[in-house]
């Protein structure tokens, strides 16, 4: 990487990091507004930046809004979320089907995962399906990078498969983990919390999925229109 490759990629992830950071600190509908820029960092910046911005995001953004509880342990939660976009918007679909697969059996062998609703992970059943799409999707707009038909569908995949990593994700933490005994959560309280879930988390999704199509797409193509940066940059 030369020197001018290095500093604008060291620039570039600063500043999502920073923008990550913002979002954290200012609450949400459910969680905070980082569900705008989660997965556009992996997309930018590829999977091991994205994830190295998200993370300094994740910390920086609950230094400034400590939140209550074991609430800053779920931070990892969101550079997975980005990784996981930018392993999509590389093609290496097989990479993420092996994570979501690694967290999904890790849920279902444990004795809560074979009690708790298992309706309520539909949106999760979904991008685990999209997965195995996510490669045409994205060849397509990596061939044309300029043009808003081919980027579009990838964006809203890529996205989708990455917040829904990052749900996943915190799932993981809460039941195969344990942190729901950590947090005073008593069993007979979880069936009602995931049914709550399976309606919420749904909603960040498609938020999150709407403003990386609608920044993303125009940002993207600008950035290759003006030789600025090829994505990902990892």
């Amino acid at each position: 990487m030369s020197r001018v490759r290095r500093s604008v990629f060291v620039a570039i992830t600063a500043i999502l990091g920073a923008v990550h950071a913002a979002l954290v600190a200012i609450p949400g509908i459910w969680r905070s507004w980082m569900i705008l820029i989660e997965p556009l960092e992996g997309m930018i910046l590829g999977p091991r930046a994205g994830f190295t911005a998200a993370l300094i995001g994740s910390i920086a953004g609950r230094i400034i809004r400590p939140g209550w509880g074991l609430y800053p342990l779920f931070g990892i939660a969101e550079p997975i979320g980005a990784l996981v976009t930018g392993l999509i918007f590389q093609g290496k679909w097989k990479t993420t089907l092996v994570a979501y697969a690694t967290m999904l059996g890790a849920y279902f062998i444990h004795p809560l995962g074979r009690v708790l609703p298992a309706w309520c992970l539909w949106d999760v059943y979904l991008a685990l399906a999209l997965i195995f799409a996510s490669p045409y999707a994205i060849k397509g707009a990596l061939k044309e990078r300029a043009n808003p038909k081919k980027i579009t569908p990838a964006l809203a995949l890529a996205s989708f498969i990455g917040i829904e990593a990052d749900v996943l994700t915190r799932i993981f933490l809460l039941i195969p983990i344990g942190l729901y005994k950590l947090m005073g959560i008593t069993e007979e309280a979880l069936p009602l919390i995931w049914m709550a879930g399976a309606l919420e988390t749904p909603i960040e999704s498609v938020i999150s999925v709407i403003a990386t199509v609608i920044i993303g797409v125009p940002l993207l193509i600008t950035l290759e229109k003006g030789k600025i940066l090829k994505w990902p940059l990892t």
